[in-house]
């Protein structure tokens, strides 16, 4: 095996240790973010750093990269107090990392990518029709990384949207049966592969397999 030090990583070419250290942390889900400006103009983007954060009241977190140069989520979310979060399946794939692109301010990802806008209730973020799983979010507050300066932001759930059938009756949510997407980097993207479940673990008790 190689072994790398901090002087290494200082070393590497830019675009090489950008695309090892993005793939450390593993497969992540992949989500695109629907926020509306002010003035009506619907905007996309891709991101797949999402956390969970409580369950009580539901709430998710966002990492933003600095705000070096404009970052239309971040501010269409603080601006309207709304966001939505939609779930990329595999068939969502090519649309979704398009929307990663650097479009005009004035531009709609939407159009631009081939994906719908829906609003939902009322609800001034529009969510992607396509997704299997929707969800309608608020900022509640952020929080700044001194070390590289990102923005992790805190999401509060107002409003999700899914099929029954991907729920079971004790509340786990069907990734697979969604067909649900993962990111593998920066641009490496692929199915969920089979997951498998276990009842509470109890210290001298054996492992017991759950249904999906």
């Amino acid at each position: 095996m190689e072994f790398f030090t901090a002087h290494d990583f200082e070393r590497w070419d830019s675009t090489y240790r950008r695309t090892l250290i993005n793939a450390i942390s593993g497969p992540r889900s992949l989500f695109l973010m629907g926020t509306v400006h002010p003035n009506g103009q619907p905007n996309l983007g891709l991101f797949f750093n999402v956390l969970h954060v409580g369950a009580n009241p539901p709430m998710l977190a966002v990492l933003f990269r600095p705000l070096t140069v404009p970052r239309h989520s971040y501010d269409n979310a603080f601006r309207t107090q709304s966001c939505t979060l939609n779930l990329v399946s595999e068939a969502m794939i090519p649309q979704a990392h398009l929307a990663s692109a650097s479009f005009a301010d004035g531009e709609s990802e939407f159009d631009a990518v081939g994906l719908h806008a829906e609003y939902i209730d009322g609800f001034d973020s529009p969510a992607v029709a396509e997704s299997p799983l929707k969800m309608g979010l608020k900022p509640i507050e952020e929080h700044a990384i001194e070390a590289n300066q990102t923005r992790l932001v805190v999401l509060q759930v107002e409003w999700m949207q899914v099929d029954s059938e991907c729920i079971s009756d004790e509340g786990f949510l069907r990734l697979e049966q969604m067909q649900a997407a993962v990111a593998n980097g920066l641009d490496g993207y692929a199915g969920m592969a089979r997951s498998r479940r276990y009842k509470y673990a109890k210290v001298g008790e054996p492992l017991i397999q759950k249904n999906m």
